[in-house]
């Protein structure tokens, strides 16, 4: 009778034995995955950290705000490596570096304008909304800003963008060249309704994607 309960414990310590090692297999394989997800996570951190350096490092550019001709938008250059030619003849447009014009509230007076390219992993449509610092039902809100186009007593054309209310300046760019030069944009009554609008204030803007 002894020797069967002996024989019982030894089978059942065999059977827990056999569990603990299935158990310390499964952990071990959790952990090998655990380490194999972390490190691949670090190295898209590491990738996409390495982009968003990239894409901090673009120039916002244009025309001259002198020139009564050539382009009216915007263009963001690369901040580095960029592709150039030697030119071979004559008859060229113009493309200038852009900077913060002389607004009080922006404190950026002169520094060159930095731009971004970027890529929404949540939205493939996006849209820039005057006069909203929030976007409609449905769509995420990637920032919010302040309208900004170029001064109309210049002859030089701009498109209107929208400029971060958090704005950044190019490192080393604080001198005034009166480049391409951007200037918040302020409401105007007559064909524009006031109320709702009111004259001289600056308009919000906002960036949304869906």
């Amino acid at each position: 009778m002894l020797e069967e309960r002996i024989q019982e414990l030894v089978t059942e310590l065999g059977q827990v034995e056999t569990q603990l090692r299935t158990q310390q297999q499964s952990l071990q394989s959790s952990i090998d995955h655990l380490t194999r997800t972390t490190q691949q996570q670090a190295s898209t951190i590491g990738s996409l950290t390495s982009q968003l350096n990239n894409f901090k490092s673009g120039i916002a550019a244009g025309s001259h705000p002198s020139f009564t001709g050539g382009a009216a938008d915007f263009l963001c250059l690369p901040g580095q490596n960029p592709d150039l030619k030697s030119p071979a003849y004559s008859g060229h447009a113009v493309i200038y570096g852009a900077e913060y014009g002389k607004s009080t509230f922006l404190g950026a007076d002169g520094n060159d304008v930095p731009c971004a390219v970027c890529r929404s992993r949540s939205g493939t449509s996006s849209v820039m909304i005057p006069a909203r610092r929030s976007c409609n039902s449905g769509w995420k809100r990637q920032y919010y800003g302040y309208l900004m186009t170029g001064n109309p007593s210049q002859p030089g054309s701009a498109n209107f963008i929208c400029v971060d209310v958090n704005r950044e300046t190019v490192l080393g760019g604080e001198h005034m060249y009166v480049d391409k030069m951007i200037y918040p944009v302020e409401a105007k009554c007559g064909a524009l309704p006031c109320p709702p609008y009111a004259d001289g204030y600056f308009v919000y803007c906002v960036v949304c994607t869906k």
